[in-house]
């Protein structure tokens, strides 16, 4: 590992610069600079959502929870840890 870089969108421009390549997510780069191709990579990211114990029936951490389920594509994320399945 040559750099390590935080901010996804400041990881084009280290590629585009010749430092090598890199793995961003799909939201992490809209508009890639030029010289610099993305390529999808057959992977699935997981997502959890951290919260105190006990906090999980308040209604905004069970708001929050429920829209992020709602927004998976049907058949995605819903194995061990999703809470559905």
């Amino acid at each position: 590992m040559r750099h390590q870089v935080d901010e996804f969108t400041t990881v084009p421009a280290f590629v585009a610069a010749g430092q090598g390549v890199a793995v961003v997510p799909q939201s992490g780069v809209s508009d890639p600079p030029p010289g610099v191709r993305l390529t999808a990579l057959p992977l699935i990211r997981r997502t959890r959502v951290a919260f105190r114990n006990g906090a999980g029936p308040h209604p905004a951490i069970a708001a929050l929870t429920r829209a992020l389920r709602e927004s998976v594509p049907e058949g995605l994320g819903r194995g061990p840890g999703s809470g559905t399945g």
